[in-house]
């Protein structure tokens, strides 16, 4: 479990590589930003060590749609929202609470799903 999340984590920073790329160029960008899945995937798997939301193995495919909102967001961050607002730094951090928000109500709604 714990080479998957690294892996993960690793392809995140490898597919948003080229965003992060970009984004510095203009200067500014948050170290943070390779590594944006992180925080969101260590609150998941807190959650479910604790007990809260559908308790199935197939629930994992959350991780998956966490992995695959992040690198998405990543993109839309740097080429859309950075464009108006000149703060890269700031939208980074609300680009890892608004996943850390995303988990929390993925625990909270998602059903059990059939293994």
């Amino acid at each position: 479990m714990i080479a998957m999340i690294l892996v993960l984590v690793l392809i995140v920073g490898l597919l948003c590589a080229p965003a992060y790329l970009a984004s510095q160029r203009k200067g500014g960008e948050s170290r943070w930003f390779l590594v944006s899945a992180l925080p969101a995937i260590a609150i998941w798997i807190g959650m479910t060590v604790l007990g809260y939301g559908a308790q199935s193995l197939a629930n994992i495919i959350e991780v998956f749609w966490i992995v695959l909102a992040t690198i998405a967001l990543s993109y839309l961050k740097v080429f859309l929202v950075d464009r108006s607002i000149h703060k890269p730094r700031q939208t980074t951090y609300a680009l890892i609470v608004f996943l850390i928000i995303a988990v929390v109500l993925l625990r909270t709604f998602m059903p059990s799903l059939p293994e």
